[in-house]
């Protein structure tokens, strides 16, 4: 079957004009010119489109996982130093929350009564007591009043044997 095919073909072939052997071939080389774009070329000539609108978003996540690395490794050699005297931290951290602020230490247990602090005290105090006195907050009662802060913290200091 598939010979009798192949001799009509060339049986067809052989009778047409050179203008319509030409043009066929054309048409075969057009095909298959489409045929290697849509299959091969396009794909890619899409996916690289798509990656170069992505690179700036993958370039900032980029960034922030290095930066997100830095605070860890800082983290980690915080914490594998010389323990630290928490409550002494807390003390001097309790400067920057003005006049008005005390600190109340019960066996692993610190409490700490504020009014009228900053915004931005605040938040330095709870960051050094954090990270550099490495407590966490087991209780927060805060009101705001004026974009000034008052409450109360009870903050859970680290064993005595390390952060």
């Amino acid at each position: 079957m598939m010979q009798s095919l192949r001799n009509a073909w060339q049986a067809r072939w052989s009778q047409a004009s050179a203008r319509e052997q030409t043009l066929v071939r054309i048409a075969i080389s057009v095909l298959l010119l489409a045929t290697l774009w849509f299959i091969a070329l396009r794909p890619a000539w899409v996916g690289l489109k798509a990656a170069r609108a992505q690179a700036p978003v993958v370039r900032a996540q980029y960034e922030q996982v290095l930066q997100l690395q830095a605070q860890a490794n800082a983290l980690r050699a915080q914490a594998s130093g010389a323990p630290v005297d928490a409550k002494a931290v807390l003390q001097s951290a309790l400067i920057g929350l003005e006049k008005n602020a005390r600190l109340a230490v019960q066996a692993e247990r610190a409490t700490v009564s504020f009014k009228d602090a900053k915004p931005e005290a605040l938040a330095r105090f709870l960051e050094q007591a954090r990270l550099t006195a490495h407590t966490s907050t087991q209780e927060m009662h805060l009101s705001q009043a004026g974009g000034l802060w008052t409450g109360n913290l009870v903050l859970l200091l680290p064993a005595a044997g390390g952060p």
